[in-house]
C-alpha cells in the first residue's frame, strides 16, 4: 500500500516559511534567511546569510532548534550557511559609492492599497530606462521584498537575458546601525550564481531605497563582468 502523505494548503506552508523566516533572522549572526517547504509541510531548503565570523556549526544547530519548535521536519543537509562578504561592501560604501556602475536608480514609488504595498523602480543604463513593479503585504518585511523585487524585474528589463530571482531582502541593525541586506539568485547565458549585497540605511530616507541600492550592487559587478 502506497505511504499517505498529508498535504497543506498553499497559504498555510506560505505562513507558515514566513514564520520560520522571522524566527531564523532573529538568530545572532544571521543577517538573512529564506525557507522553502515541500507539500508536506517539510523543510526541501533553508538558506541562511550570515556575518563573518559566524560558526556554521553553532547557526545550524540553532536553525535545528527553531524548526523543532515550529515541528518543521527536516534534514540537517538542507540547512545551508551563505557568509555575507561584508568588508568588502562596507567598504564600498565609505568611499561614497551610493549608486551601481551599470545601473543607476532613477525613481522608487511606493503606493498602498488595503494590506498590499506596491512598489515600482525605474532604472537607467547606458542612458535608457528600465521600469519594474512588485507587490507584498504592508509590513517591514514586505516593503523590503517590493523593493528588491521590483528592482530586479527592472534590471532583467534593462539587460537582454538576465534572469533574477530573490531569495531574501531585510532590514538589520549591525555595527550600531540599520543595514538592508539583499540575496539574489542570478543567471545570463551559462552563467548562475547567488549574490548578495548590503548598503547602510540613511535615516533621512526610505529604508527601501536603501534595499533597492543593494540590490543593485549585489548585481551590478556581476552583469558588467
Amino acid at each position: 500500500m502506497a505511504e499517505a502523505f498529508t498535504r497543506f494548503p498553499t497559504a498555510d506552508l506560505h505562513q507558515l516559511e514566513l514564520r520560520a523566516v522571522g524566527e531564523l533572522e532573529r538568530l545572532p549572526g544571521v543577517a538573512a534567511a529564506s525557507v522553502w517547504l515541500d507539500y508536506d509541510g517539510q523543510l526541501r531548503d533553508a538558506r541562511l546569510h550570515v556575518m563573518p565570523g559566524a560558526a556554521s556549526t553553532i547557526i545550524v544547530n540553532a536553525v535545528s532548534r527553531v524548526l523543532h519548535a515550529l515541528s518543521i521536519p527536516f534534514d540537517a543537509r538542507s540547512i545551508r550557511t551563505c557568509p555575507i562578504a561584508l568588508p568588502d561592501e562596507v567598504a564600498a560604501t565609505l568611499v561614497g559609492q551610493s549608486r551601481s556602475r551599470f545601473l543607476l536608480l532613477q525613481d522608487l514609488t511606493l503606493t498602498r492599497a488595503g494590506a498590499h504595498i506596491t512598489c515600482r523602480i525605474q532604472l537607467e543604463r547606458e542612458g535608457t530606462t528600465a521600469a519594474g513593479e512588485a507587490s507584498e503585504l504592508d509590513t517591514s518585511g514586505g516593503r523590503s521584498r517590493a523593493a528588491a523585487k521590483a528592482t530586479l524585474r527592472a534590471a532583467e528589463n534593462a539587460t537582454e537575458g538576465l534572469a533574477l530571482g530573490l531569495e531574501a531582502a531585510v532590514v538589520t541593525q549591525m555595527f550600531g546601525r540599520s543595514y538592508a541586506v539583499v540575496s539574489v539568485e542570478a543567471s545570463i547565458g551559462r552563467r548562475v550564481a547567488t549574490l548578495s549585497g548590503i548598503v547602510p540605511v540613511d535615516p533621512s530616507r526610505a529604508p527601501e531605497e536603501a534595499t533597492c541600492l543593494a540590490t543593485l550592487r549585489a548585481i551590478d559587478r556581476w552583469i558588467g563582468m
